[in-house]
């Protein structure tokens, strides 16, 4: 049963809503995104993503979402995040686990809840986890470590989606250097480069909406790294049209950016052998269908942008505290293991690889009074 606590600043005519996808679980989860034209209708089927996600990891944790209908560049832009956090203090207290999505970050939203009176926007994860404060901060202050030039918080979600592009690239039988292209070089895109880089692969393309950059023998992602986020993709290198990016011969092709990225055109003439989509709602269902009659294997977003769902496994389901580093490595155990299911399913049923993730999703059986974390079955083989 969803439901919804509507937010409205009369001064600004300023709305916002948090969604709960149900109620059964103990503790739900889910980002807050700032963007202009955000409505409930859409709050509500991401929330419902959001809740299919913790189902494929095994977690006793529903799905939620909230955000702002506002424009994320806007000068007020800070006093609206603040007012709105405010507004859910009960919320993040007690039952509501909140991060970033699109249009927010993590440091500022944990700056807002602070101002409020809110240790942190994820404190009812020591609620719902049964943690004492020194228990629940020790394991959050993981996440402020860095690992190489981004800290824990920052690299999550991309270092799923990297994964899950190493796992693509085992079901392609990829021979030789893997050859990536990412669509999207914001929060995603950056930390999904580097630990592709850091992997061994060559990231042979980046696009964003003002372009594209290629380099057959691997861009220079730590050099474009030092370039601040939001950066313009053609100050990063010589560059082309954004959808220069769907003719790069690459071996995988990551979605890391927007909605609907790849037009049914596009996707017909696709001639990469795999693609991930890491963004939320990166490929229409028509897009996907038609890559998979073309043999491409899809990775999709509720699987390959399950990061921050599985990063808050990997941090609070061991019982022992792991450091930053381990985060990651547990990170990027569960996200083989989960790959490895969906193709040894899909191959095995004749699926495509949403229908068998669905179907995961759909068998796990969850014990309603266990806690939120500590229940998924791919993290007993990740290196803590």
């Amino acid at each position: 049963m969803t439901t919804v606590l509507s937010y409205e600043d009369h001064r600004s005519e300023l709305r916002g809503w948090l969604v709960y996808d149900r109620v059964e679980r103990p503790l739900a989860a889910g980002g807050c995104r700032v963007q202009p034209g955000l409505d409930v209708t859409e709050l509500g089927r991401l929330a419902e993503r959001m809740t299919l996600k913790q189902r494929v990891l095994g977690l006793n944790v529903d799905g939620a979402k909230c955000g702002l209908d506002h424009d994320p560049r806007s000068p007020d832009k800070d006093a609206a995040l603040r007012g709105f956090i405010g507004f859910l203090r009960d919320e993040l207290g007690s039952r509501f686990s909140m991060g970033p999505d699109m249009g927010t970050e993590w440091a500022e939203l944990q700056q807002h809840a602070r101002t409020v009176g809110i240790p942190s926007v994820k404190y009812a994860i020591a609620t719902a986890q049964g943690l004492t404060n020194e228990e629940f901060f020790t394991r959050m202050a993981r996440l402020d470590e860095m690992v190489g030039p981004l800290a824990v918080s920052q690299r999550r979600a991309g270092h799923a989606v990297a994964h899950a592009v190493i796992g693509a690239a085992r079901v392609i039988d990829v021979s030789g250097p893997l050859r990536c292209a990412v669509q999207g070089f914001g929060n995603l895109g950056r930390a999904t480069a580097l630990t592709l880089h850091e992997a061994g692969a060559r990231v042979i393309a980046v696009a964003d909406e003002f372009g594209t950059v290629t380099d057959s023998a691997g861009l220079d992602v730590v050099r474009m790294l030092a370039d601040p986020t939001g950066t313009p993709v053609p100050q990063l290198g010589v560059a082309g049209r954004p959808e220069d990016i769907f003719a790069v011969p690459a071996d995988v092709l990551v979605l890391a950016a927007c909605a609907d990225a790849m037009s049914m055109a596009q996707a017909m003439r696709c001639q990469f052998p795999a693609v991930v989509v890491g963004a939320n709602c990166g490929l229409s269902a028509e897009a996907e269908q038609a890559l998979y009659h073309c043999g491409v294997f899809v990775v999709p977003d509720f699987i390959g942008g399950i990061g921050g769902s599985a990063s808050m496994e990997a941090l609070f389901g061991p019982q022992q505290v792991p450091s930053g580093q381990g985060v990651l490595n547990a990170l990027a155990g569960i996200m083989r293991e989960l790959i490895g299911q969906i193709a040894y399913t899909a191959r095995r049923d004749g699926l495509t690889p949403r229908k068998a993730a669905l179907d995961l999703a759909a068998a796990a059986r969850i014990d309603i009074a266990a806690l939120p974390y500590g229940g998924c079955p791919y993290l007993s083989e990740a290196k803590l």
